[in-house]
């Protein structure tokens, strides 16, 4: 954009970004730094409907639009359905965090003033844009979605993602645990053995012995978590250990794992969005990424911010006790 003079009339803004969990809370940066840019404008998320809880309760948010685009073919007749919602706010700029012809061609027809986002699928209906280099995998996610506004001038560095945790979570949270047997005596590890890529989950077995081994210390909770399609396997590892492991797959939202995330010692969990949550509430993550699975790199990928570990090999190669002395001594 060649003249940033005029920015400084922007009152309303819309981030886009609808695609999954980690990756919305990874965007969540970005809204820090347009609020220092723009003090006194407004912002709205657009994202989607699975996502929505991950900015919802934000105060520094107007308003949070849902709109998805999770299907792998959408009629063009979405871009119009969202442009009048858009069109309806009247916004000043669009700043577009997942390249997608629909979002593109969506902010183009609402008539935004400012559109930014990143040169691929339609990018030539942006007006402001850089190109999209997060496949390369050479910084965090995060840092990406902070370089794109350097196109308007803003040069905002070390935000960290960040989800807000409600008291009435933490209230249903500290309640469930309460009558699962935790009560705070001992350090809570919480364990997530899924993925939404098979080839990102650590070896169920593998785990197991992990478990086994922090049971054995006697000093520790284990809570296992994980989605209601995750509930089989986390069943199945809760089986060898009756009630030493307190099993919770399938029984919490999205807003209420981040209360139980918040409330623990560690995080132990493969590649998965959860992980960025429990970073975005400040616990420590003991991050398991298989070397040999497509798309795990933890460059771009890695839990953010300070204190947590990540374990970056072929599963095959990452032993329980590798994983049960990385634990130990993020503990200590």
């Amino acid at each position: 954009m060649k003249n940033h003079n005029n920015l400084n009339s922007i009152r309303n803004i819309v981030i886009l970004r609808t695609d999954r969990i980690g990756e919305v809370l990874l965007s969540t940066p970005v809204i820090e730094a347009l609020k220092r840019r723009f003090p006194k404008a407004s912002v709205s998320f657009v994202t989607s409907h699975y996502a929505r809880d991950i900015v919802v309760d934000r105060s520094d948010l107007s308003e949070v639009i849902t709109f998805d685009t999770i299907a792998k073919k959408l009629s063009l007749w979405k871009a119009f359905e969202l442009a009048g919602k858009l069109k309806k706010h009247s916004f000043d700029m669009a700043v577009v965090l997942n390249p997608h012809k629909i979002l593109h061609l969506a902010v183009f027809l609402a008539g935004i003033r400012y559109r930014v986002g990143f040169d691929r699928k339609w990018g030539v209906l942006l007006n402001a844009k850089t190109q999209d280099k997060r496949h390369e995998a050479k910084m965090h996610e995060v840092d990406y979605n902070l370089q794109l506004l350097k196109v308007i001038d803003i040069y905002e560095e070390n935000i960290y993602p960040f989800m807000p945790v409600l008291s009435r979570g933490s209230y249903y949270v500290n309640g469930l645990l309460a009558q699962t047997g935790v009560t705070g005596s001992k350090k809570v590890v919480v364990i997530h053995p899924g993925s939404s890529n098979p080839g990102k989950r650590y070896p169920a077995d593998k785990l197991k012995d992990v478990v086994r081994g922090l049971v054995k210390t006697g000093n520790v909770d284990i809570v296992i978590i994980g989605s209601k399609d995750d509930k089989i396997l986390c069943d199945s590892i809760k089986a060898d250990f009756g009630n030493e492991v307190h099993n919770l797959a399938g029984l919490l939202s999205l807003r209420e794992l981040a209360a139980i995330l918040k409330v623990s010692d560690l995080f132990i969990t493969n590649d998965n969005g959860p992980m960025h949550i429990a970073a975005a509430v400040g616990t420590k993550v003991l991050a398991l990424f298989n070397k040999d699975a497509i798309g795990s790199n933890p460059v771009r990928w890695s839990p953010y911010g300070k204190g947590h570990v990540v374990l970056y090999k072929s599963f095959n190669n990452i032993t329980p006790d590798e994983v049960i002395q990385a634990t130990k001594e993020i503990l200590l």
